[in-house]
């Protein structure tokens, strides 16, 4: 499988023809987005697996459905997810705040190979993923799961929390589609943080 293969040679009239709908495109999926609001969010379950605490994440958006057209012509998409595990502190404790005991960030790619027609997810440190089914990349790029090592005996006692939030950039450009430089900042939707007590 190639990484981010280019297209076969079109002539002038076809590449201003596919770029004006890439453009249109975009046009929708920022305005789409501003007129959705707060329709992003991140779902969180915590759950004990074997002295781990197993995080569950799940991002959702309003127009998911979009990111299959985007993909398909051309555009690239990029999800960050942020998880955080703390310690509360006792009201009395001499220092404010919660202890952070750590932090997990998880960055994806997808795009659409369109020598192999599949959907693929790139992530840091592990092969790549190919997927035939849009709705399978959307669960396979919208969900992660994470594990945080710790003594579940004293969790409780301890009173950890785990917090997380996605940031999202559902329009990437890829080149040779670099149309619209500021699409990057302007396309961007992060999520709220939420938190979850450690069962």
């Amino acid at each position: 499988m190639r990484r981010r293969p280019s297209t076969p040679f079109r002539s002038c009239s076809t590449i201003a023809s596919k770029r004006s709908r890439v453009a249109v495109l975009i046009c929708s999926l920022l305005v789409g987005g501003a007129a959705s609001g707060n329709a992003q969010s991140i779902e969180l379950s915590l759950a004990p697996r074997g002295g781990l605490i197993a995080a569950s994440l799940s991002f959702q958006w309003a127009r998911a459905d979009g990111v299959i057209d985007s993909l398909r012509a051309g555009l690239e998409s990029r999800i960050t997810f942020t998880t955080r595990l703390y310690e509360s502190r006792q009201p009395a404790f001499s220092f404010p705040g919660d202890r952070l005991l750590s932090e997990r960030t998880v960055t994806r790619s997808a795009f659409w190979d369109f020598l192999d027609h599949v959907f693929v997810v790139e992530q840091e440190g592990i092969p790549q993923k190919a997927y035939v089914d849009p709705r399978e990349l959307i669960r396979g790029f919208f969900v992660l799961d994470q594990v945080f090592n710790v003594d579940m005996a004293s969790a409780t006692r301890r009173r950890l929390h785990v917090t997380a939030r996605a940031q999202y950039e559902p329009v990437r450009l890829m080149p040779p589609l670099a149309l619209i430089s500021l699409v990057g900042a302007a396309a961007r939707v992060t999520t709220p943080w939420v938190r979850r007590d450690a069962p």
